[in-house]
């Protein structure tokens, strides 16, 4: 089975652009008390990812990850899915949803914590991580926002 490669930062800025305004808001509107956001699994507005990853679906629950304050975004990942060593400048709040999911720490992709469904991670800032999967795994991520993903090595840090 083909590898692929997910940058989390292009992921990111594809789902600001595709997903602004996304089904949370309008589900908030809806529902007739400010505040409220009450979604079942099929109502989740899957979109494709960036182009370069087109079996990647991301969804926006809440709130903006571009923008300051708390967000909810779920991350459907296919299998062979690598997502190279970066840091975060926020906490990185994560939760297995299904699937599992082999968090490394440091740069280098080496004795892994295997995090099956249910499981839950926080790193603080500027801790370097990578990642991968094996089986097809959705990941959700509820942390503040905005959000920053920088590779390691790289000079340039992606704020969304």
């Amino acid at each position: 089975m083909k590898r692929k490669i997910v940058f989390f930062a292009v992921a990111f800025l594809s789902l600001l652009v595709v997903m602004s305004g996304g089904l949370a808001a309008e589900k908030m509107k809806s529902a007739g008390t400010a505040g409220n956001i009450i979604l079942t699994p099929d109502e989740f507005s899957w979109k494709d990812g960036p182009a370069s990853l087109p079996e990647t679906k991301i969804a926006v629950l809440e709130g903006d990850p571009g923008k300051k304050g708390f967000f909810v975004v779920r991350f459907k990942l296919p299998a062979g899915t690598k997502i190279p060593p970066h840091i975060h400048k926020n906490r990185e709040r994560v939760t297995v949803i299904s699937g599992k999911f082999n968090l490394a720490m440091g740069d280098k992709p080496e004795n892994p914590t295997i995090l099956q469904a249910g499981s839950y991670f926080s790193l603080p800032p500027k801790v370097v991580h990578n990642a991968w999967v094996d089986e097809e795994t959705v990941l959700q991520i509820s942390t503040m926002g905005p959000w920053t993903f920088k590779m390691v090595g790289k000079e340039t840090e992606k704020k969304y």
